[in-house]
């Protein structure tokens, strides 16, 4: 919930799925009003590392 939390307070997150046990979380942002680092950082406030993986929505 922490890491959900922190990605749907940053202005430009529409949407966030946080799945801890397989360790990944679906973003859905405007990439015009939040960077990849502002999410990242956010994850890393929460208490968690991240890394990116980028699939532009081809993937569900």
């Amino acid at each position: 919930m922490a890491v959900r939390h922190a990605l749907r307070s940053l202005d430009g997150v529409v949407d966030a799925e946080v799945s801890y046990d397989d360790k990944r979380a679906d973003v859905q942002y405007h990439p015009d009003l939040v960077e990849l680092a502002a999410m990242l950082e956010a994850i890393d406030g929460a208490g968690f590392s991240a890394s990116a993986i980028e699939n532009n929505g081809d993937e569900p």
